[in-house]
C-alpha cells in the first residue's frame, strides 16, 4: 500500500530579529517630520555627500553651526539652563569633572550667545 500524503499546514513564523538590540552601541531612535519638499532637499544633500542617512544626520546634527532666532522662549530656556549649570558648578567648580551632557549644553549656550553678540 502506498503512502498517503496530506496537505501540510503552512504557519506564519514569527519574523526573525535582524540583530540583537541589546548589543548595539546606538539603540535610540530619533524621529522628526518634514514636508515633501524638505525631504527632497535632504535626500539630494545626502546623495551629494555619498554618506548614509544615519551618518549624515548624526554628523549634521552634531557638527553644524546653530542658527537661533531669539524669542522669549529661547531666552527663557537659556536662562533656565544657565541657572541649572551654575548650581552644578557651584557645588563642584572643577570643570574637568563636569558631566559630558552638561558640558555639551554649556558649549551650545556659549555658541548661541556668541552668535547673538
Amino acid at each position: 500500500m502506498g503512502k498517503i500524503y496530506g496537505k501540510t499546514k503552512i504557519t506564519n513564523p514569527k519574523p526573525k530579529k535582524k540583530k540583537n538590540e541589546h548589543n548595539r552601541l546606538r539603540d535610540v531612535i530619533v524621529n522628526f517630520r518634514v514636508s515633501p519638499k524638505e525631504k527632497a532637499l535632504i535626500d539630494a544633500r545626502i546623495a551629494a555627500t555619498g554618506m548614509g542617512k544615519q551618518d549624515y544626520f548624526r554628523q549634521s546634527s552634531l557638527y553644524q553651526k546653530i542658527l537661533v532666532k531669539g524669542n522669549i522662549r529661547t531666552f527663557a530656556a537659556i536662562r533656565r539652563d544657565v541657572l541649572e549649570l551654575s548650581e552644578k558648578l557651584d557645588k563642584n567648580p572643577d570643570l574637568t569633572s563636569l558631566d559630558p551632557a552638561d558640558a555639551e549644553r554649556l558649549k551650545t549656550i556659549l555658541e548661541i550667545l556668541n552668535y547673538l553678540f
